[in-house]
């Protein structure tokens, strides 16, 4: 300095510290690179960015800072592109690594320093982290791609319009309701998507919608993209931003041609229902009687039901009080005892289970599943349990010696097999045995339970397979009336059948056929 005036090489010092300290205040990271990319000048901003200092980082390549080796020669050739650019600033983004460790999104704006020859001398890059807007954005159009998912997978009819009318989006319904493609209505108005005389109604219905804002619900009438005409209706409602300003009206097609259809089939109906009603008023009061006479059975089932369900239940807590008592004096419980509980709860299953069939059967949910299987094992079993719930009662067993190979349910055919060795034992005298035997016959498996007991009545036999029906005889005996019924549409639904019959010499035959598999025939 000399006579206090500053001379050029000061002068140039002091203007290039001013503009650091100046490029030190900006949020922004600034970087300043020779054309090879060799670091210059750095700000404060991406000194912190870096963790480095400003020494430490002049005369560097930028991209040997913060990415990793395998990214260096993809970052060289992108510099080299964006100082061959033909047009300044150049914005880009890249994925950054910080001192700690963190990799963000740094959005950079580019421009060039050139010479009197219009050559790059330095090129000066300012970037601003979008990580958060990045993530947002991706966010956002996830958002909207579900939102567009959600409406498409919606059967009706789905727009929405901006304030100047035209369509904003739709869904795949309405695209298909109007035969084109979504890309052919998003920006189009009504005039440009519809017949002349129905987008003047349209747009007149929403200039109306537009003035006094709300929900607006209309019928009309549109014709399809396949020329049929539908009878609709519309239900619109607009939409505003957060500061309460409208922005469009979003609308739901529902189409009304079937209850339309059905409301003139129902008005030209009328007269001839009226005439039917009149003729049906003697056969009501018939099915009245029918229904007097259904409700007594239901109050008996249900006094028959509670009082199955409520005998076994009571003679089981009788035991169990009984159990408690001799564990609370120390003593060991008789295992008569333990025997009558297992009797109780398995009557109780038995009633559950018949309950639990009959409604299946009652709302078509019965359902077989056939498998290849001899059903002399099924019989065999059947016996077997059938003895050990009654040691004293005889039952002899015939079957054939060739397997009886039939596609049938096991476990149902075996429930069919224990409820009608199970009806024999308990009608027939005690003294007298159970028979079961099996055969083949015309390409059938044939298995009969006999007994030697009192028989049924004629009287009876028409009404044996009804559901909750029970021999006037066999009242003091537990049971529902249920597994009769339920056996017999457990045969039918394996294309066989089951029947009853008087057995010569008294007592009753139980048979059921089971057609034989193919190959066994």
């Amino acid at each position: 300095m000399d006579g206090g005036r500053v001379g050029l090489g000061s002068g140039g010092e002091i203007l290039a510290g001013f503009a650091r300290d100046i490029l030190d205040t900006l949020d922004a990271l600034v970087l300043v690179r020779d054309p090879e990319g060799r670091i210059v000048e750095v700000n404060r901003a991406a000194e912190r960015l870096a963790g480095m200092r400003r020494d430490e980082m002049l005369g560097r390549l930028a991209w040997e800072l913060v990415e990793p080796p395998a990214s260096w020669e993809r970052s060289a050739q992108d510099f080299r592109t964006i100082v061959r650019a033909a047009a300044f600033p150049v914005a880009h983004e890249a994925d950054v690594a910080t001192a700690g460790g963190e990799t963000v999104t740094v959005r950079w704006s580019s421009a060039a320093i050139t010479d009197g020859a219009g050559n790059v001398r330095f090129l000066v890059s300012t970037g601003v982290e979008v990580t958060e807007l990045r993530r947002a954005t991706r966010a956002q159009r996830e958002q909207l791609r579900f939102l567009q998912t959600l409406i498409d997978t919606i059967p009706n009819p789905i727009f929405y319009k901006g304030v100047d009318g035209r369509y904003l989006g739709c869904n795949r319904a309405f695209a298909e309701m109007m035969g084109l493609p979504r890309e052919a209505i998003v920006g189009r108005s009504v005039y440009e998507t519809s017949p002349p005389e129905l987008a003047a109604r349209y747009e007149a219905a929403d200039a109306e919608l537009f003035r006094s804002g709300g929900v607006q619900t209309y019928e009309s009438r549109v014709q399809f993209a396949d020329g049929s005409v539908h009878d609709v209706i519309f239900f619109k409602a607009t939409w505003s931003d957060t500061a309460g300003q409208m922005q469009g009206l979003v609308g739901v097609v529902l189409d009304i041609t079937a209850r339309k259809r059905a409301e003139h089939a129902l008005a030209g109906a009328h007269a001839e229902l009226e005439a039917r009603v009149r003729a049906r008023t003697a056969e009501l009061e018939a099915l009245k009687e029918k229904a007097e006479a259904a409700d007594r059975a239901k109050g008996e089932f249900l006094n028959i039901a509670s009082h199955e369900l409520r005998t076994p239940l009571t003679a089981l807590r009788v035991t169990l009080q009984r159990a408690r008592r001799e564990l609370q004096r120390g003593e060991p419980i008789d295992s008569a005892s333990l025997v009558r509980m297992e009797r109780y709860a398995n009557r109780l299953v038995r009633l559950v289970g018949d309950l639990v069939e009959a409604s299946r059967l009652e709302r078509g949910l019965l359902v077989v599943e056939p498998a290849r299987c001899d059903l002399r094992e099924l019989i065999v079993a059947a016996v077997e349990d059938a003895r050990s719930l009654a040691p004293g009662r005889r039952i002899d067993l015939d079957l054939p010696a060739a397997p009886l190979a039939v596609d049938l349910d096991a476990d149902r055919i075996a429930q069919v097999l224990a409820n009608l060795i199970d009806n024999a034992v308990k009608y027939a005298p005690p003294e007298s045995p159970v028979e079961m035997t099996a055969w083949t016959d015309a390409g059938e498996a044939v298995v009969c339970v006999s007994d030697r007991g009192p028989g049924i009545p004629a009287t009876s036999q028409e009404r044996l397979f009804t559901r909750f029906y029970r021999l006037p005889s066999a009242m003091h005996q537990p049971g529902l009336g249920l597994g009769l019924n339920i056996s017999r549409e457990i045969v039918q639904r394996h294309g066989g059948s089951l029947i009853y019959e008087t057995r010569e010499g008294g007592g009753s035959r139980f048979v059921v056929r089971l057609p034989l598999a193919p190959a066994a025939r």
